[in-house]
């Protein structure tokens, strides 16, 4: 199975330490060159040196110059295209704009939120709600309704 990531969904995990997870879960995903450049230049990560290099072995080399579309950046772009290239399983975005251009594409779109709670239903985690309270600390902005129907499902307190 592979999985392009964007950069907000990899921010989020790096800031409460669980980027481990897309490589239990999923057990291949990697980045364009772009999302690479938007990471290495985001200030709440610099700190996740060990983790930033890891990183940096995930970057897929696109062949194409790629401008911003439909309002979107050029990372959320890049990850649409290499998401066709490479006939990827998954797209992991958050950015609700990109995620309407990535599915009118016929691109399967999964988020943060989807992940952890993948992760929880496979054991690799005990809790979400922590996480998500943690992922709102860090100035991530989720839906707390959509957190909460993650919550729901996984029969836990409620925010």
């Amino acid at each position: 199975m592979l999985i392009i990531a964007d950069t907000s969904p990899l921010i989020s995990l790096l800031l409460i330490d669980k980027l481990y997870l897309l490589d239990e879960l999923y057990g291949s995903y990697c980045i364009p060159e772009a999302v690479w450049q938007e990471l290495t230049s985001h200030n709440a990560i610099s700190t996740y040196k060990s983790e930033l290099e890891q990183l940096s072995k995930k970057i897929q080399k696109t062949s194409y110059q790629v401008f911003p579309i439909n309002g979107i950046d050029i990372g959320e772009t890049e990850c649409i295209l290499l998401y066709k290239e490479l006939q990827a399983n998954y797209l992991l975005i958050d950015d609700k704009k990109a995620r309407e251009v990535a599915q009118w594409n016929d691109i399967k779109c999964i988020g943060t939120l989807t992940v952890l709670y993948k992760a929880k239903e496979k054991g690799y985690l005990t809790q979400l709600r922590d996480l998500f309270l943690k992922l709102l600390e860090h100035k991530r902005f989720y839906s707390k309704l959509i957190m909460n129907f993650f919550l729901e499902q996984a029969n836990e307190k409620l925010l």
